[in-house]
């Protein structure tokens, strides 16, 4: 009887620890699946998008996809004197990005980190995860 326990215990353990060890595995794949997407994001980079801002290029942190953005100062002040504004225009672009829609439908977050440029000096951050698209 007690070797019968002692194997349920067992078999109930190891089923436990199943839903961890999937949610350890898909944490893996996301992480290597985002360092994939800013390394090739980043080649080119730096690379002016428009006359205010340039793309410094991507990183992945945890499950965060993070774009660096760099913005002289008189666009940083516009920026930072609207930014809900630019929330939702990000918003926008991030939601109609079927490759970002399906990288956040994975658990990962999209980050912008807009700084000065030159500098390392924080101007305006967004981000953004799959509940942010249920409209969209």
């Amino acid at each position: 009887m007690r070797c019968l326990t002692l194997s349920t215990a067992l078999l109930l353990a190891s089923l436990l620890a199943l839903p961890a060890q999937a949610q350890s595995l898909r944490e893996l794949q996301l992480q290597e699946t985002l360092e994939e997407v800013a390394q090739k994001s980043s080649v080119g980079t730096p690379r002016p998008l428009n006359e205010d801002i340039t793309d410094e290029g991507f990183s992945a942190e945890d499950s965060q996809l993070i774009n660096f953005l760099s913005v002289d100062p008189d666009y940083a002040g516009q920026l930072q004197s609207e930014p809900l504004i630019v929330r939702s225009q990000l918003q926008s672009s991030v939601c109609a990005n079927q490759q970002f829609r399906l990288l956040m439908d994975m658990g990962a977050s999209l980050t912008y980190h807009f700084v000065l440029t030159g500098t390392k000096q924080p101007v305006l951050t967004h981000s953004f995860v799959a509940e942010h698209c249920q409209a969209f």
